[in-house]
């Protein structure tokens, strides 16, 4: 059509001429406009003499060429030459001219078709040869119709809070990014039903029935880890805001079945009860360092000592009723999921649009009376 502008031909004889014709592609044809009768033709006069067909000129190579020896990649020939082509050709078993490869073979010329069953005939038998390494792999699916419990812990937190300044024996800006860590895992897999956390350490609970990732421990601990981690590392700036993260945060994780809810129950009451027993020494320990105390001196001071012994230190030396501090250090961060009214959206007028669904729901709070269990029945529900 840039042709038969540059000669002052109407475009629309040109169309409709090559539309006639329907050429086969095949014919090794192509079609010639004869521009000195054509140009001066109206539009509806032209005449199929007006059109010949010519043989199509033979392929003509690029400036460069491309060939491949078995095993390597591609690397720039002089193909300038079609003796050279030919040659390397030969020598190569495949030559590059363009965009369009050539095969040769002992046995005459191979088409691409044939050459791509072959490589894919190859392919299966190797896959099969190889296959046998699927053996060593355990299986670990988990038992079925069994509670499962995911537990991370600070790989080194210890040090880890040094380095970074954590105030003593709680931060509660290191608290609440672990607590909203948690719940940011169980926006990301529905399946978790609880969630129990304190200090370092955070325990997920999946339901008896979940069939997530086919109840596969590595899977499902894999997964819960790095999920929890990346949100520590992406968020840690929002809540430690003058304190710069100099140092890769770790956790370990693990999976364990527990049968029946009376062992779902024993296990949350056992961390929890560890939270009020590590957090009470805490408390003692580094408010007998605080008062001049060495390290040493405080352990020994608090050494074989009860609860009561505990509660009275504090109240007689320190002034500390320990009853006051706040529920977090002392029973630590449970979540459930609640139904609650969420926004959605927004209207044009900027109203928001409110709908109610299942949400994470903070808590700190007893969980080992009943009274937390018969007050979310769900929790336990088949």
């Amino acid at each position: 059509m840039w042709l038969c502008c540059q000669q002052g031909i109407n475009c629309s004889i040109a169309y409709r001429a090559v539309a006639s014709l329907r050429l086969n592609r095949s014919s090794g044809s192509c079609i010639v406009l004869d521009t000195t009768q054509t140009s001066i033709l109206p539009a509806r006069s032209w005449q199929p003499q007006h059109l010949t067909l010519a043989p199509r000129r033979p392929p003509t190579f690029h400036r460069r060429c491309y060939s491949r020896a078995p095993g390597q990649s591609f690397t720039p020939a002089a193909a300038a030459d079609p003796e050279r082509v030919q040659e390397l050709s030969a020598a190569n078993n495949t030559v590059r001219t363009g965009d369009s490869p050539v095969f040769t073979h002992p046995g005459g010329p191979v088409d691409a078709a044939s050459s791509r069953a072959r490589r894919a005939r190859r392919g299966s038998m190797a896959n099969s040869k190889y296959e046998y390494v699927k053996q060593y792999e355990l299986d670990d699916t988990l038992l079925p119709g069994c509670w499962i419990v995911v537990r991370i812990d600070g790989k080194g937190f210890t040090k880890f809070s040094d380095l970074h300044g954590f105030e003593k024996p709680n931060d509660k800006r290191a608290l609440d990014l672990m607590d909203e860590c948690a719940r940011e895992v169980m926006n990301e897999f529905p399946d978790i039903r609880l969630a129990y956390g304190e200090s370092d350490e955070y325990s997920f609970v999946l339901g008896r029935n979940t069939d997530m990732y086919g109840r596969r421990a590595s899977k499902l601990v894999s997964l819960l880890v790095s999920c929890f981690t990346a949100n520590y590392v992406a968020r840690w700036s929002a809540h430690l805001t003058d304190t710069p993260l100099r140092a890769m945060p770790m956790f370990d994780g693990r999976a364990v079945c527990y049968p029946l809810d009376s062992n779902l129950r024993d296990y949350l009451a056992w961390r929890q009860a560890d939270t009020h027993i590590n957090n009470q020494y805490n408390t003692c320990f580094w408010a007998l360092v605080n008062s001049g105390k060495t390290p040493a001196e405080a352990q020994a001071t608090l050494k074989g000592t009860q609860t009561a012994f505990k509660n009275e230190l504090l109240f007689q030396n320190f002034g500390i009723n320990y009853a006051h501090l706040p529920e977090q250090f002392k029973k630590g961060s449970v979540i459930i999921r609640q139904r609650a009214l969420v926004e959605v959206k927004s209207r044009e007028d900027g109203s928001p649009v409110m709908r109610e669904r299942s949400v994470p729901i903070m808590l700190h709070v007893d969980i080992i009376r009943d009274e937390f269990w018969e007050s979310h029945p769900q929790l336990l529900a088949p």
